[in-house]
């Protein structure tokens, strides 16, 4: 399936752990991402995109349809798809595409306005702190897995990537501490590796406007 987005007239690519395109295709009502599932962490190295069984996909649908239902904001999954060897199945996740969307990394450096730099702080912060109200902890809540939707006046936050997910609604304070530090870790790295154009004191600012209000 990803390869079929992938050579699909008018896909775009985007990074990710492994290939993700969109795919315009008239069978489907509305536009589609498609996003191969692949290994994060020590177990990339072994097992790259191969699972065993579709444990996995059952998992981040799970996830998924709990936080549409809390109003978490995460792209919907319309579908997965199953390619099967021996004990092994590699998977194609397809959800509705976000138009017009970008990712948080991409969005700091595309040197937006002061409108729309507060616009998507205070989006990102309401996603923390919808995620700290029910207890969803993101393991890998890096700043790529942070969609957004924005004009000069008004944003919106997706989440993404949502099978490393922990839910601990008895714990709020420590959820919100904890995916903030994941995703203040991340905007470390993002500029370490050159990603983004920051100095010590902007990028200090910016993980203070993110915890403040989350």
């Amino acid at each position: 399936m990803i390869a079929l987005a992938l050579a699909s007239k008018g896909s775009q690519s985007f990074r990710g752990r492994a290939a993700v395109a969109t795919w315009n295709n008239a069978a489907f009502s509305a536009p589609l991402v498609v996003r191969r599932c692949s290994h994060g962490g020590f177990w990339r190295h072994f097992a790259g995109d191969r699972y065993l069984g579709d444990r996995r996909a059952r998992i981040e649908i799970e996830h998924s349809q709990r936080m549409q239902k809390l109003g978490i904001a995460t792209p919907e999954i319309v579908g997965v798809v199953l390619y099967k060897r021996g004990l092994f199945a590699r998977m194609d996740f397809l959800t509705v595409q976000v138009p017009n969307s970008v990712d948080f990394v991409a969005f700091l450096a595309s040197q937006p306005t002061a409108q729309q730099r507060t616009a998507v702080i205070q989006a990102v912060r309401d996603l923390l702190a919808q995620c700290a109200l029910h207890g969803l902890l993101h393991k890998d809540l890096n700043a790529r897995n942070i969609l957004l939707v924005h004009t000069n006046n008004s944003a919106r936050a997706y989440l993404l990537d949502v099978e490393d997910v922990v839910w601990a609604p008895e714990k709020a304070e420590q959820v919100r501490a904890a995916n903030h530090a994941r995703l203040a870790r991340s905007l470390r790295k993002r500029v370490r590796k050159g990603d983004l154009a920051m100095a010590p004191q902007q990028l200090l600012a910016l993980i203070s406007e993110l915890e403040f209000h989350a």
